[in-house]
């Protein structure tokens, strides 16, 4: 079975990935942009690894790698799916940012049949395609308290 990545939940700060099948599917940075932004407008996708999930068949394996391998690359994840693994790094007080500008590459072996989630948190490089207009003190996100009295921002003497 060839190896399929979907993404299942996609919202302006958090992505969930599927990866079902056995080889390798690259995760690109730039396909997680949700139907509201555009991937790249404010520099290079800063996207983190929150959490984790797995299972397989037996002597099934899983191996999840961003960047090149070796010296310069980073292994992010090594695992047996059929022991059903998962990790919240969120809920460990961390997140999993190493080579976090870098695609992400999940491998299952090819010994067995694995299914792979992936909660992603986008950091950065990735921009609204929505332009809030501001029509006054009231549309102001930045103004706080009551808009009719002495030092608040809409008051007028």
């Amino acid at each position: 079975m060839a190896v399929i990545a979907s993404i299942i939940k996609n919202s302006s700060k958090e992505v969930v990935v599927k990866v079902a099948g056995d080889g390798a599917a690259t995760i690109t940075l730039g396909s997680l942009a949700s139907a509201d932004q555009v991937a790249g407008a404010t520099g290079s996708q800063n996207v983190t690894i929150a959490a984790i999930s797995s299972s397989g068949d037996l002597g099934s394996n899983l191996r999840i790698t961003r960047g090149a391998t070796g010296a310069t690359g980073h292994y992010t994840f090594a695992a047996a799916p059929e022991t059903a693994p998962t990790i919240q790094f969120n809920q460990l007080g961390f997140t999993d940012n190493l080579q976090n500008t870098q695609n992400i590459v999940v491998t299952h072996g090819a010994t067995g049949v694995a299914v792979t989630y992936l909660v992603l948190h986008k950091q950065a490089g990735y921009a609204a395609k929505v332009e809030y207009e501001q029509y006054g003190a009231y549309d102001d996100e930045s103004a706080v308290g009551a808009l009719d009295i002495v030092g608040s921002p809409g008051y007028t003497p």
